[in-house]
C-alpha cells in the first residue's frame, strides 16, 4: 500500500515515540501485559528496554527484533500465544493510519506469532475466550484474570478488537463459533453504551466487529449489506456520524 505523506509523517513520529520511551510509555500508567499474566513464558521486555529498543531506527528493524524464536514459538500453549500476540509492543501502529484496520494488519502479517495463532485448531474458541475474560473478569473462570487489567487501556483494546475484526484467524466467524462471538461482541457493546459517556472511538471498534458478524447473515438486503461492506472497507472510521446510526440500525435488526 502506498504511503501518503500525512501517513509517514504519523509512523515516523510514532517510531520515534517508541524509540524514545518504550512501549510501556503509550499507556499511562501501563505495564508489560504479558510479564503479568500466568502461565506467560515469553515476554517482550528485554527487546523494549528502553536503551535496547532505542536501537532500532526503522519498522522493519523492529518488526524483525519482535519475532518469537521459533523453537519457542511452537511450545508455546494457545493460551500463552494469544496473549503475546495481543500484547505485541507494536500494536498501537494503527494510529498511524487513517484505516485503522489496515495498521493492526500491518502488525498482524509481520510477527510469527500471528502466523502460528493461525494453525492452531483451538484458536479461534481460546481467542473468544480471551476477548470475553479481558472484558468481564469477575464472571470468568479464568485464572489470570486479575492479571490481564492492562488489556483495558486504549490502544491494547483496540488493536484486540481490530484483530478480531480482521478476520485474519480462520473459523472466527464459522457457524460453530459466531453464535458465541456475536454473544460476546453485543455484551461488550451493551457495556460501552452504558458508561456515563460513551466514546465513538471505542464504539465504533465494536460496529466493526458486529458488521462482520452481521454480514453472515443471509437476510440482509444488497442494501444492507452494501452499507456495511463499506464501514468494513474504512476499518469502521467515517467522516458522517450519521452513518454509524445507519449501520447500527442494521446491525440491531
Amino acid at each position: 500500500m502506498e504511503k501518503t505523506p500525512h501517513k509517514i509523517f504519523l509512523i515516523s513520529a510514532l517510531l520515534a515515540l517508541m524509540c524514545s520511551c518504550s512501549d510501556r510509555m503509550l499507556n499511562e500508567n501501563s505495564t508489560d501485559v504479558t510479564s503479568k499474566a500466568a502461565n506467560v513464558t515469553f515476554s517482550f521486555d528485554s527487546i523494549t528496554e528502553p536503551n535496547n529498543w532505542a536501537r532500532y531506527q526503522t519498522l522493519e528493524e523492529m518488526m524483525a527484533a519482535c519475532q518469537i524464536p521459533e523453537a519457542k514459538l511452537k511450545s508455546m500453549s494457545t493460551d500463552e500465544l494469544i496473549e503475546v500476540c495481543m500484547s505485541h509492543p507494536l500494536h498501537a501502529l494503527y494510529f498511524a493510519y487513517n484505516n485503522e484496520l489496515d495498521g493492526a494488519e500491518v502488525v498482524i502479517n509481520n510477527f510469527n506469532g500471528f502466523k502460528e495463532l493461525k494453525e492452531r485448531a483451538d484458536a479461534p474458541q481460546k481467542m473468544l475466550a480471551f476477548y470475553e475474560d479481558v472484558n468481564f473478569p469477575q464472571k470468568s473462570r479464568s485464572i489470570v484474570s486479575t492479571k490481564r487489567k492492562d488489556f483495558s487501556k486504549m490502544t491494547y483494546m483496540g488493536f484486540v478488537e481490530l484483530y478480531l475484526a480482521s478476520k485474519e484467524l480462520p473459523g472466527l466467524y464459522e457457524s460453530e463459533n459466531i453464535s458465541t462471538f456475536e454473544r460476546i461482541s453485543n455484551k461488550v457493546l451493551e457495556n460501552k453504551l452504558k458508561q456515563p459517556n460513551p466514546k465513538l472511538y471505542n464504539i465504533r471498534h465494536s460496529l466493526l466487529i458486529n458488521s462482520q458478524i452481521k454480514l453472515k447473515d443471509g437476510t440482509l438486503s444488497n442494501d444492507e449489506r452494501d452499507v456495511l461492506k463499506s464501514f468494513v472497507k474504512v476499518g469502521g472510521k467515517v467522516e458522517n456520524p450519521k452513518e454509524y446510526s445507519r449501520v447500527s440500525a442494521i446491525i440491531a435488526k
